[in-house]
C-alpha cells in the first residue's frame, strides 16, 4: 500500500520532470498508474507496461525494452498515431521479442516490409518514419514538410 501511495505523489509531479528512466523490474502486485507523463521516458524492463499504458502516454520520446508487445499493439499505437493520437510523440523505441514477422500485419502490411517506410497523419500534417532495427522498431515523427 505504501508502494501505491508513494507512486501516486510521484506521478501526481511526473509533468515537471523532463526525463524519467525506471531500470529495475516492479514488483507484479504493483500496478503503477501515470497520472502525469514527462517529457521523455525509458523503461528498461517494460514487461509490465501494458497497450493502455502506451496508449494514455503524452510523452515526446517513449523507450520501451524488454516489452511484452505485440504486432496487434504496434499496429494499435501506429492507428492511433494515424488519427492524431500521441500529438507530443518525436520518438518510440519498441524492443519486444513478440513483434516478428510471422505473418500478423500491422497497417496491413508484414513486418520486414515496414521498414524505412514513411507514414502520415490522415489531416497530412506530421509524417513518421518507421525503421525495422535487429534490436527493435523505432519510429521518428515530425511535421509534414
Amino acid at each position: 500500500m505504501e508502494e501505491n501511495l508513494l507512486w501516486n505523489q510521484i506521478s501526481n509531479n511526473l509533468g515537471l520532470v523532463e526525463y524519467l528512466s525506471i531500470s529495475s523490474s516492479l514488483d507484479r502486485a504493483f500496478i503503477p498508474v501515470f497520472i502525469s507523463w514527462p517529457q521523455e521516458i525509458r523503461i528498461l524492463d517494460s514487461d509490465w507496461f501494458t497497450l493502455e499504458n502506451l496508449l494514455s502516454c503524452t510523452c515526446s520520446e517513449i523507450t520501451l525494452e524488454e516489452s511484452l508487445l505485440e504486432n496487434k499493439d504496434f499496429d494499435g499505437v501506429l492507428r492511433k498515431w494515424k488519427t492524431g493520437g500521441f500529438p507530443n510523440l518525436k520518438r518510440l523505441w519498441l524492443d519486444s521479442p513478440n513483434i516478428t514477422d510471422n505473418g500478423e500485419q500491422i497497417l496491413g502490411m508484414n513486418l520486414n516490409e515496414l521498414d524505412f517506410m514513411v507514414i502520415k497523419t490522415d489531416d497530412g500534417s506530421k509524417k513518421a518514419t518507421i525503421y525495422i532495427r535487429p534490436a527493435g522498431i523505432e519510429v521518428f515523427a515530425t511535421p509534414f514538410d
